[in-house]
């Protein structure tokens, strides 16, 4: 499998990463959990990724004021962004 990066200023996004933050431009905010279920990954996988993007401020984490146990994960300003300058120049 070959991965593609897609450069944006001083970002630089894979294939794998793109198709995380299009799925989590689709809602306000997902669970890890939720994530993992779509890509067809592990938990343990969709946390090293989105932590990844967290990192390059493409999405943020917090934790479920109701069960601690659960981590939402949105996308933020910057990921939106990212995906819109992606998707025009394909």
């Amino acid at each position: 499998m070959r991965m593609t990066m897609v450069r944006r200023t001083s970002t630089s996004v894979t294939s794998r990463q793109l198709e995380v933050l299009s799925f989590l431009s689709r809602r306000e905010h997902w669970l890890v959990g939720e994530v993992a279920s779509e890509l067809g990954v592990s938990s343990a996988a969709a946390t090293k990724a989105i932590a990844r993007l967290e990192r390059k401020g493409l999405v943020t984490r917090s934790v479920d004021m109701m069960d601690r146990r659960c981590v939402n994960v949105r996308i933020t300003r910057a990921g939106s962004d990212a995906v819109r300058h992606i998707a025009r120049s394909v």
